[in-house]
């Protein structure tokens, strides 16, 4: 059987946002037909009885001043320097046949150990891109960091491309990107759970459901509670939005000011944010990569208002189907979130027909063409 060694920044399980969810799910998927074993720093929460084999390495944070000196990426040096050793002996004991990098950034500091199985790269970003968008929301030092950065991967990314022998992107954008700097890219969009469908309350409210540890998302909020949120209010003045997510909670005083808003904080468990959701919003307009947000918004039955930066990362599946409106003008933003609210029998008809699309969207299928291309890869290093 194929073993592949997933290294990733932390624990998949338990899966309770974007970053988690996808890579506790394609290491999932894969452990259908493969040996599957998942490694990662040991920080924050992770569950002792995960669905696939993890081994936890010791970790703690090194100096900034080493990964930000380095010509390769901070980020990955952050989380993979403190344990390039003991990654090194688990690829000794483990023998992988494939090792698959959650992250590019991370497979740019990949010890001589586990570089001698094929690499597997998953671009969850194309970090000179993402980086570029953050570099004009930032002050000082922290600009010229970010500066520094977006140039180093401008360097290190192509190159770790290049050396890859799989790349994985996640949208059909980034796989333009890839294919001018690798020969083997794989499409592997966000996939979902699959969930029962359940129509929107009429009385629903407005959910802003991310990962708020994420500048980008704190930013997006700030934007939409400044803009967009008061001229909802102005149209419908019993209009709610309930801010959702890791970190939301840090986010609690400033959102007390505004008129109808309210904060759950982090969630284990999504489920009951979603169930009382007319409609998701998803106006980020920096970052990068695909947001998983979007896809689990439709397979929960709710449809969502995005931006068109957000809308960039839309699976094939979803992209031309009537569940969702996209806007940047504030006011036309604010417009589709309100019509929303109103009328309860079109929205409905956007949950069923976004909730239909994610179908043929659910893991299993998303990651087929991902483990078949790795077995084969596994193949053909026995062969040779």
């Amino acid at each position: 059987m194929t073993r592949v060694l997933v290294v990733t920044v932390e624990p998949p399980w338990p899966a309770q946002h974007g970053g988690r969810i996808r890579t506790a799910r394609v290491a999932e998927a894969l452990g259908r037909d493969a040996q599957v074993l998942v490694a990662f720093p040991d920080h924050g929460d992770r569950q002792p009885d995960a669905p696939v084999a993890t081994r936890p390495l010791p970790w703690s944070p090194p100096p900034a001043v080493r990964t930000r000196a380095s010509g390769r990426p901070h980020l990955g040096g952050h989380y993979l320097a403190p344990i390039a050793e003991p990654l090194a002996g688990l690829c000794d004991e483990f023998r992988p046949d494939v090792v698959y990098w959650s992250h590019s950034y991370l497979a740019a500091w990949a010890p001589p150990a586990a570089r001698r199985a094929p690499q597997v790269v998953e671009f969850a970003n194309i970090e000179s891109r993402r980086l570029a968008t953050m570099v004009d929301s930032a002050h000082g030092w922290q600009r010229v960091a970010r500066r520094a950065e977006a140039a180093k991967a401008a360097f290190w990314e192509p190159r770790v491309a290049a050396r890859a022998a799989l790349c994985v992107a996640l949208s059909a954008p980034d796989v333009d990107v890839l294919r001018g700097w690798a020969s083997n890219v794989v499409l592997v969009p966000n996939g979902v759970d699959v969930w029962p469908y359940e129509p929107s309350p009429a009385d629903g409210y407005v959910l802003a459901l991310a990962s708020y540890d994420y500048e980008p998302n704190v930013r997006a909020l700030r934007t939409f509670l400044r803009e967009i949120w008061p001229l909802v209010r102005a149209a419908l003045p019993v209009a709610r939005l309930v801010v959702a997510g890791r970190r939301s909670e840090a986010l609690a005083r400033e959102c007390a000011d505004a008129p109808g808003v309210s904060v759950l904080g982090t969630l284990d468990d999504v489920a009951d944010a979603y169930a009382g959701a007319a409609v998701t919003v998803a106006p980020a307009t920096t970052g990068g990569g695909a947001q998983l947000k979007l896809t689990e918004s439709m397979s929960r039955g709710r449809s969502v208002v995005m931006s068109a930066f957000a809308a960039l990362g839309l699976p094939a599946a979803v992209r031309d189907a009537d569940s969702h409106r996209v806007a940047d003008d504030p006011r036309f933003f604010a417009d589709a979130v309100v019509d929303a609210l109103r009328d309860p029998s079109t929205r409905h008809a956007r949950e069923l027909a976004g909730w239909r699309r994610t179908a043929a969207l659910g893991w299993p299928e998303t990651v087929r063409e991902l483990a078949a291309a790795i077995r084969v890869l596994a193949e053909r290093t026995a062969a040779s």
